[in-house]
């Protein structure tokens, strides 16, 4: 689901929501800069703020120099995007509101800095490139691991090539005749 384009009402006060753009991330964040102080965040729009060096400028100066009314943190708060009652989930010492149908994430005045400061963001996979110089000859190495688990299975100790074969040949007929 992406970015919200309508105003939201605050799902914790009810509050009209205000959405801030954020310019070098492109999307609009929903602040409650009249209500509670609390930020609801669309699908994975957290996952842009996780690098402590992120510029949230914006919503800071959203939420900057304002009294924030208090709210009832255990009341079920229905999701702004699209409807649903949210989950609370206690993570890193705070209570999260998070929508399991639209992806949506709530957090009170005060819990976005405290979810920035203890996010670490996990570093990209690489995956590993097949090297045909490698010192591993992949076709000896599942010869030996079908050997293994054939030792494994039926406790052979030394296990020849036909005899593998045998024994897949037998596994193969075994399978056939429970489907015919």
């Amino acid at each position: 689901m992406g970015d919200t384009e309508e105003i939201i009402k605050c799902p914790a006060c009810d509050n009209e929501m205000q959405k801030i753009f954020i310019t070098d991330k492109g999307i609009n964040v929903d602040v409650c800069s009249n209500g509670c102080g609390g930020i609801f965040f669309d699908n994975k729009e957290i996952q842009e703020f996780s690098d402590k060096n992120a510029d949230i400028s914006e919503i800071k100066q959203a939420l900057s120099n304002k009294n924030f009314m208090p709210v009832d943190e255990n009341k079920t708060r229905i999701c702004p995007a699209c409807g649903t009652p949210m989950a609370k989930t206690r993570a890193l010492g705070i209570q999260i509101d998070t929508c399991y149908k639209c992806g949506g994430v709530f957090l009170d005045n005060g819990e976005f800095e405290i979810v920035r400061s203890k996010f670490v963001k996990r570093k990209k996979v690489v995956p590993i490139e097949y090297n045909p110089n490698s010192d591993i000859d992949i076709e000896e190495f599942y010869r030996d691991a079908q050997n293994e688990e054939i030792v494994n299975e039926y406790g052979i100790k030394k296990v020849s090539p036909m005899r593998i074969s045998r024994i897949s040949m037998r596994m193969l007929r075994f399978i056939f005749r429970l489907f015919l």
